[in-house]
């Protein structure tokens, strides 16, 4: 059964209007005051105040030409060309036939910079194989987009000289089937460090329990590395090489953590449109997580519409708050960046969806009021202690003070 109200085949969907300046200010956002040279609006940030931190666990990178890999050129000259025919015929494929990439100009000046800049302390970034013969290229490509990101926001921590903060890991790809794709993988996990794989049964078209993915998972074993696997039913299209319902289901991806029990997963996006099945694998599966991205921005469905869903999601994620990640899908998205941040402080406080909770003033409705401390610390879970986890991400890595590194805090 779908409790989701997304369409069997997703059709382009313009995004949603601005909210007022100031709508989405939470004691996690600042109010936003300097203009983005990309979106040229005033964008939100983490409050240096903010009670904990916050990791965006699903992030993409796009590659603009593949002759930067193998003419030499600098670090900095790799990461930041001009954009080529990848990234434009991704973007291409979400304005024909999914929605608006709000974020096209800031990603093309500043990459993944833009949320460290925002406040965030650490991103996962993401790419994926769509053929064969490209993922050991684009593994390269993106150990090459972390290290740098590292090297130059990397500081020294007070309690070790020798520790450099780290802002950025990244997941490798690989094609099931592929000639070599152990070989790929082990380069990945253990030359290019890479802290796990992303996988895309919609894009690769290969089911999770396809006999292709053994070995992926096999290797992923060997390494103790992670999987991000998009095998939910939605968002579909048209556009598919096949028909994403038929080989995405939350009875497949059963079949992957029976076979493989020791076996790390992560499904994105709650399992749209099958959260409750999803849910209900967390039961019974250890080693199962979900991540947030993209089911709270009430754009694919709208929360304010569908409060018996929105009040099962809530419900879930305080009782599973220990396997949930929160992610943005950031570039490709069409709305502001920390909406589906407003929306999670919002709904696990207990006020429903931040978009439609007038800001505080003297006509406004006070947000907070049904705050719970086990609503405070499922936030914290989520933020940042479950992809800490996930992904090893250490609390060195993230700067964080000895209070953060020891105990819950209950005072979010």
């Amino acid at each position: 059964m779908c409790q989701g109200s997304i369409p069997e085949c997703f059709e382009f969907k313009q995004g949603p209007p601005e909210l007022p300046s100031g709508w989405l200010c939470s004691r996690f956002l600042d109010l936003p005051t300097e203009s983005d040279s990309g979106t040229k609006v005033n964008e939100y940030k983490v409050s240096a105040t903010a009670p904990c931190p916050v990791i965006d666990a699903h992030v993409h990178v796009l590659l603009a030409h593949w002759k930067e890999l193998r003419t030499g050129l600098s670090k900095s000259a790799f990461i930041y060309s001009l954009p080529g025919r990848l990234m434009d015929a991704v973007w291409n494929f979400f304005d024909k036939f999914y929605w608006p990439v709000r974020y096209k100009e800031s990603y093309l000046a500043n990459r993944a910079d833009f949320l460290i800049e925002q406040g965030v302390h650490h991103v996962v970034l993401l790419v994926y194989a769509h053929k064969p013969g490209i993922a050991r290229d684009l593994n390269k490509f993106l150990s090459h987009t972390v290290d740098n990101m590292n090297e130059r926001y990397g500081r020294t921590l007070e309690n070790d000289g020798k520790q450099r903060r780290r802002v950025a890991s990244g997941l490798a790809t690989v094609m099931p089937g592929e000639p070599g794709a152990q070989e790929i993988l082990t380069e990945a996990f253990s030359t290019l460090n890479l802290s796990g794989i992303k996988m895309h049964s919609h894009v690769q078209c290969v089911p999770a329990n396809h006999p292709t993915m053994d070995e992926i998972y096999e290797t992923c074993i060997r390494f103790n590395k992670p999987v991000l696997i998009h095998a939910g039913k939605e968002p579909n299209s048209a556009a598919y090489k096949v028909d994403a319902a038929k080989i995405c289901d939350v009875g497949i991806v059963e079949d992957v953590l029976k076979k493989y029990p020791t076996l790390r997963i992560c499904v994105p996006h709650l399992g749209m449109n099958q959260y409750s099945e999803f849910f209900d694998l967390l039961d019974r599966y250890p080693n199962l997580y979900l991540d947030t991205t993209m089911t709270l921005g009430s754009f694919l469905q709208s929360m304010e519409d569908n409060k018996s869903l929105v009040q099962m999601i809530r419900t879930m994620l305080l009782k599973h708050s220990d396997r949930v990640l929160y992610g943005t899908d950031w570039p490709n998205i069409p709305y502001d960046w920390c909406r589906e941040l407003a929306n999670l402080v919002s709904l696990l406080d207990g006020d429903g969806e931040a978009t439609k909770v007038t800001p505080p003033g003297p006509a406004g409705t006070a947000k907070g009021g049904q705050r719970t401390i086990e609503g405070d610390i499922a936030l914290e879970k989520i933020l940042w202690r479950n992809a800490s986890r996930f992904y090893g991400i250490s609390e060195v890595d993230l700067g964080l003070p000895t209070t953060l590194q020891t105990a819950l805090v209950p005072n979010l």
